[in-house]
């Protein structure tokens, strides 16, 4: 029942379907601003100041920039609203306090829906988690056991609850769903990689419509194995239902179960069993998905029908070493500031080079294994993870993503891909052409926007850069690399104070140095570094760490200690690849601007990665008064 009306011919914004309305037209509003206006309008009238807004919208211990992220709200809501912000309407600006919604509106609904889930003790008829209940399975008897599982699910209900459960009178509000890690079945430790691609597959799938949003898997893999409640999951990750299940694989099937549950009101909305071959998998995800989508939306649209379209069969093979490659590559860069990794990095980006040609010699026409393979190349020529010459591994990454393009042009992993290599060419327009195609794809694809907004702040446009950062830390809220990501951004933006702070939170003592040294705090970047080295015994002997210190070292007037290193970084490079980029950084720190620029110019024949950032990071911020340097910038196509 609507709790509160206010008479208007002009909007209506209804609290329970969570959308803004001018007579028959639906106003399309992301969530931030959505939540945003929906506080407002429930205090119209009122001044709401920004504190409020921040904790209501945030929460207390918030982590991103929010006072640009009220600015990018507010004025998202003006647009809408065909607000003038001269002479509004409907919200007013109160400056250096707030802001106060006087416009006439009609409110609908209590709300329920939108609000983040209340906590809810789990009833005597709740379901246990799929992934909680005991293991009996052995390989041989996957398949025969999971439809035992499925059995033992529904006799948990009896028959009123199962009524309770799936008779609904109207589409559940779903506006945040996450993909619980399937368990493994097999209970064999190597079928794992199955398994969590089978997660990622789904989430993919999901990520590929425009509502509801689906969390990345960056912060739903800390759930694998937990003992805790769908409640207490849900009410962490902020989301209004979760998908859970188990799968298995024996010989040539694949079993899953697979189940939806909405949190507030508890109520499971779907539940199903699949035995099929693994031939039909990549169709199985896509079914999985549709019907989700079929239990929460009313319907798809032509280009959300397009996305989800049938996948042909796949060689089981083929698909079998794709899922390897991609859980190589996955351990290959866990972004983990306090993990020290060195020692099986290039490995891992190597084997899953082999797995993904291997599914290609098994299976031309397989696009995922291509652009998994061009992924894989982009991490052999970065210069922190691979250490080979980027000019090397940039071409074979380029056609492996155009052919992975070829064969299915709405891959947006392809795209993103893609995306990479273009930058490493400087091509700037067409880079940022394909991240906007594979957004357009997946809107929830949190590592493209994360990827995309680390290009729009190397081209100087930061208010943008923040907005995809927003965007991704909604998508992955608990993902270090996103947080890390996000604090780097931060960093690059000259916002030094609130990037310590960020890092500090991190426990990122090696971006403490960054942000230290351009605060001109030498002795505490000093310290930082004797924190991190004593954490990464197998990685502080790596070049950029040597750079960075060198750097720092000349800048605090200690020359010798300086010099020592990049002695050190030369004879690193007698056996491996060196980016120019990191010889550049420590001669910086030497004041020997002539040197640094000499080897920046080495980094931009080798189409070094990273010299994306030579334009917007700090630490080169010596440098830009010297012609050579300003030169290197227009012949790399940067805006002027």
């Amino acid at each position: 029942m609507p709790t509160e009306r206010q008479r208007s011919d002009e909007l209506e914004l209804d609290l329970e379907r969570y959308e803004l309305r001018q007579g028959e037209d639906v106003l399309r509003l992301e969530r931030i601003p959505m939540e945003l206006l929906i506080l407002l309008t429930k205090k119209k009238d009122q001044l709401v100041d920004r504190q409020e807004i921040i904790e209501k919208l945030w929460g207390k211990d918030v982590f991103l920039d929010t006072e640009q992220g009220i600015n990018t709200a507010i004025r998202k809501i003006r647009l809408v609203l065909h607000d003038d912000p001269e002479q509004p309407r409907f919200v007013h600006t109160v400056v250096g306090k707030g802001y106060r919604f006087v416009g006439p509106i009609t409110l609908v609904g209590n709300g329920e829906a939108q609000s983040k889930p209340t906590s809810v003790e789990p009833s005597s008829q709740t379901v246990d988690s799929i992934a909680d209940r005991p293991n009996a399975w052995t390989v041989a008897t996957v398949l025969v056991g999971f439809v035992i599982c499925v059995g033992a699910v529904l006799t948990l209900y009896s028959p009123a609850s199962r009524n309770r459960f799936f008779s609904r009178a109207q589409k559940p509000q779903i506006h945040t769903l996450a993909v619980l890690p399937l368990a493994n079945l097999s209970g064999n430790p190597e079928q794992e990689y199955f398994a969590d691609g089978m997660t990622d597959a789904l989430i993919t799938e999901l990520g590929k419509l425009d509502g509801p949003r689906v969390i990345s898997r960056q912060s739903v893999i800390q759930y694998k194995g937990s003992k805790k409640s769908l409640q207490e999951i849900a009410q962490e990750l902020n989301v209004d239902a979760l998908l859970e299940g188990a799968v298995g694989r024996s010989g040539d099937r694949v079993g899953i179960t697979i189940r939806l549950a909405q949190v507030s009101p508890e109520q499971q909305l779907w539940a199903q069993e699949y035995d099929r071959s693994i031939r039909d998998v990549l169709s199985l995800q896509d079914e999985i998905a549709r019907t989700v989508i079929d239990e929460i939306r009313t319907k798809l649209t032509p280009d959300e029908r397009t996305r989800l379209s049938s996948a042909p069969p796949v060689n089981p093979e083929a698909h079998d070493d794709y899922l390897r490659g991609r859980y190589l590559l996955g351990l290959a860069v866990t972004h983990n500031s306090k993990l020290d990794k060195r020692q099986y990095t290039e490995l891992d980006i190597q084997a899953a080079i082999g797995h993904f040609k291997h599914a290609i010699e098994d299976d031309t026409t397989y696009a995922s294994a291509y652009a998994g393979l061009a992924d894989a190349y982009i991490l052999l020529g970065h210069p922190v993870w691979g250490g080979h010459s980027p000019k090397g591994t940039l071409s074979d990454a380029k056609a492996a993503a155009r052919r992975a393009l070829e064969l299915n042009p709405s891959l947006a992993e392809a795209h993103f891909s893609l995306a990479q290599t273009l930058e490493y060419d400087w091509n700037w327009s067409e880079a940022e052409k394909e991240y906007r195609l594979a957004l357009n794809l997946n809107p929830n694809y949190a590592d493209a926007h994360l990827e995309y907004g680390r290009l729009v702040q190397a081209l100087g446009r930061n208010d943008e850069a923040m907005t995809q950062m927003n965007y991704a830390m909604e998508l992955d809220p608990f993902g270090i690399k996103t947080r890390i990501v996000v604090a780097y951004v931060t960093y690059a933006s000259r916002q030094y104070n609130l990037a310590v702070e960020q890092f500090q939170r991190l426990g990122d003592d090696w971006g403490m140095i960054w942000a230290y040294r351009e605060k001109k705090m030498y002795p505490e970047a000093i310290a930082a570094w004797e924190r991190w080295k004593a954490s990464h015994p197998l990685q502080y002997r790596d070049p950029h760490p040597l750079a960075t210190m060198a750097g720092v070292y000349a800048l605090d007037g200690k020359k010798r200690e300086a010099e020592e290193l990049i002695d050190d970084l030369k004879e690193t490079a007698r056996h491996r690849y060196v980016s120019g980029f990191f010889f550049a950084e420590a001669y910086v720190g030497l004041g020997q601007g002539d040197q640094a620029v000499t080897w920046l110019e080495h980094a931009y024949e080798e189409h070094d990665q990273w010299m994306v950032f030579v334009n917007s990071y700090p630490g080169l911020d010596r440098l830009r008064s010297e012609p050579r340097f300003e030169a290197l910038l227009r012949r790399m196509n940067f805006p002027q």
